[in-house]
């Protein structure tokens, strides 16, 4: 489909890659005053058009044959987490000029977060694969500590003294598996004196999933003091809990051993990269459970030169940002698409945004259709927005689903799950990964929508 205003994939495709076209297509002028300018390090690379192959025609996503999107879902995996700002990119490429001690430039990079995030004393960072790479390596280091034959041996733990890890039991979720995936027991409890009764000489650990915090009985504040008390460790799961950019600071001057912050998400930094921040020892005995690091339960969570520099400039534009700014920019953007459909009788509703919610902190924006004039559900428009060609608008899928296993054991006829209906009225989505441009985008294809529904 070609829409009304004259776009085509070719040339919407053009307009989302502005931000970083200049750098990967420079014309020749341009490209040839910069070899004067610019002395490139003798095993470094300069920009070069892709000429042939994959990557020849501009439009790398047409040629493998899949279908891209505007994500108006979130910072999701499923999806791609978020998308590098150009500066980020130009880290990513700068870090591949050059071969480096991974290890070295690992401390250099703790190092450089304990600035950013401003971290208590003794505390530094680590660049992990993700949260979920942040956990297995946090758990390893603290079962291996630096002893060589526990880091040959874990996840098999025959003989480690400490074998447990103490989680709510409203704090399960599915990236616990991360935790067992280190061979520890987990021990549910609910009440704060179940958590203290817990407690015995094979207690390793506490694990906490903050953006649970509402769900369980025991407090973070709470957990830390008890488990400072029983001389064990704390791990807070902060993954999808930023902005407020304050949390990165915040959360580790509460006390807790390792605090895990995705790299993927609100950051816009390499999907496949997470921030854990700890005690210096603890944050060395998870460095030496990962890659590079031979023989070791954490030598699949590899994290390679260019991501951990393209992460810390991702974390540093993060850190400086004005949310202020940032949040004005959103509003602008839903106001392109108010405008654009106001005309249908369809009107924005308010605003909802709390700038404390435990994560995934970002203003909703929602659109109210008034049935007196259209006869058409917001389901109707969700799913016509995700059946957008070139570009698909989100994703009625955007979920694992697809990736399920079957169960052997399960009933023959299983009673169906019955999911709230969506007020049929009401339709909306979130701005925050939106692309220049892709405003106009939705607004020119709600046009389209709202123009073919059927008229009360």
């Amino acid at each position: 489909m070609i829409l009304k205003s004259g776009w085509n994939r070719r040339s919407f495709l053009s307009l989302l890659g502005t931000a970083t076209g200049s750098l990967l297509s420079p014309n020749a002028a341009v490209a040839e005053k910069k070899e004067k300018d610019e002395k490139h390090g003798i095993d470094g690379h300069p920009i070069v058009p892709i000429k042939s192959g994959l990557g020849s025609t501009g439009d790398v996503y047409k040629e493998l044959g899949v279908t891209p999107l505007v994500n108006i879902v979130g910072t999701v995996t499923v999806i791609g987490g978020s998308v590098m700002k150009p500066e980020v990119m130009e880290l990513m490429r700068q870090g591949n000029q050059h071969f480096v001690l991974i290890n070295e430039l690992e401390v250099a990079a703790g190092r450089y977060i304990e600035k950013l995030c401003k971290t208590p004393p003794g505390y530094t960072g680590l660049v992990t694969g993700g949260v979920a790479a942040g956990i297995v390596v946090g758990y390893a280091g603290m079962l291996t500590e630096d002893l060589e034959p526990r880091l040959k041996a874990c996840p098999d733990l025959t003989g480690f003294p400490k074998t447990e890890v103490i989680i709510q039991k409203a704090h399960r979720n599915n990236f616990d598996h991360q935790v067992r995936q280190t061979g520890v027991t987990l021990v549910e409890v609910e009440t704060k004196e179940q958590m203290i009764n817990a407690i015995n000489p094979k207690t390793l650990a506490m694990h906490y999933i903050n953006i649970q915090s509402d769900r369980g009985k025991v407090s973070g504040p709470e957990m830390i003091e008890i488990a400072k008390a029983h001389n064990i460790y704390t791990f807070n799961d902060a993954s999808a809990d930023v902005p407020p950019k304050e949390r990165l600071w915040e959360y580790p001057a509460q006390g807790w051993d390792f605090v895990a912050f995705s790299g993927g998400k609100d950051i816009c930094g390499p999907q496949a990269s997470g921030i854990l921040i700890g005690k210096e020892k603890l944050i060395r005995w998870a460095q030496m459970n990962m890659s590079p690091q031979e023989d070791r339960i954490g030598r699949s969570s590899k994290v390679g030169k260019e991501t951990i520099f393209a992460l810390l400039k991702a974390l540093e534009l993060f850190v400086n940002q004005d949310y202020d700014e940032v949040v004005k920019n959103y509003d602008a953007r839903a106001e392109v698409i108010t405008k654009a459909i106001a005309k249908f009788g369809v009107a924005a509703l308010p605003r909802e945004f709390n700038p404390t919610a435990l994560g995934n902190v970002t203003p909703q924006y929602s659109w109210q259709i008034d049935q007196t004039k259209l006869r058409i559900t917001s389901q109707e428009v969700l799913h016509q927005l995700a059946e957008t060609k070139p570009v698909g608008i989100g994703s009625l899928n955007a979920d694992a689903g697809g990736m399920r296993g079957r169960n052997p054991e399960a009933p023959a006829n299983q009673p169906e799950h019955h999911h709230r209906q969506p007020d049929p009225t009401k339709f909306g989505f979130a701005m925050w990964q939106l692309k220049e441009g892709e405003d106009k985008y939705i607004a020119d294809r709600l046009v389209e929508i709202f123009s073919a529904a059927p008229k009360a």
